[in-house]
């Protein structure tokens, strides 16, 4: 099922369907919490703060979302629930030290304006994969390799879209509405196209070990 439909169940108070979707995104989570634990490796190592410790505050941050994720707003859960996510880990380790300054972290981001943020992060990556990751563990060509072996993971439609779009086989990437017009799409369905494309691949990406 589709952290959508699993949402859905959810906000009925079905354990399993609310289990289910923190397993279905537990992926993202740990690399959310890695690249947060990562932003102030020494502090959190002072504080005592494991990886363990931010994945579960990480998971409470999606559940909170459950409720308030309105599916007509045309957000993927995923995305609507990512800053959630990471403000939650941010939230634990800011209390478990009160002298903890906000510039040493990512700000916190606002639900209103993550949409445009998470996407562009996205965007960047792909039609950028040379560029750093917040790991920064793999060099250049490791991230090609890693991003045509995710490509090859999702489902097929999808991996023809982003490999016209952002130019893959012809390292020519193309605009939204030539990219709309050649899979015949309406640019509204291509948007959509494209944002669950990206979630795909970008879950596919191997960020957790």
């Amino acid at each position: 099922m589709t952290n959508e439909q699993l949402c859905a169940l959810a906000k009925q108070a079905d354990a399993d369907a609310q289990n289910l979707l923190i397993e279905n995104n537990l992926r993202f989570i740990k690399k959310t919490a890695y690249e947060v634990w990562s932003a102030q490796a020494e502090l959190n190592r002072s504080l005592q703060i494991s990886l363990d410790d931010l994945v579960q505050e990480g998971s409470l941050g999606l559940f909170g979302c459950i409720d308030s994720y309105n599916p007509d707003s045309g957000n993927l859960f995923l995305t609507y629930a990512a800053p959630a996510i990471r403000n939650a880990m941010i939230d634990y380790i800011r209390s478990q030290n009160v002298s903890f300054e906000a510039k040493h972290l990512n700000d916190i981001v606002s639900l209103d304006d993550f949409a445009k943020d998470e996407v562009r992060s996205k965007h960047n990556f792909i039609a950028d994969p040379t560029k750093q990751t917040p790991e920064q563990i793999y060099l250049a060509q490791e991230r090609i390799d890693d991003l045509h072996h995710a490509l090859y993971m999702i489902e097929d439609r999808e991996e023809q879209y982003l490999r016209y779009r952002f130019g893959f086989d012809e390292d020519t990437e193309h605009p939204l509405m030539e990219t709309a017009k050649h899979f015949h799409l309406s640019e509204s369905r291509a948007k959509k196209t494209e944002a669950l494309a990206l979630d795909n691949v970008w879950l596919e990406l191997p960020w957790w070990y």
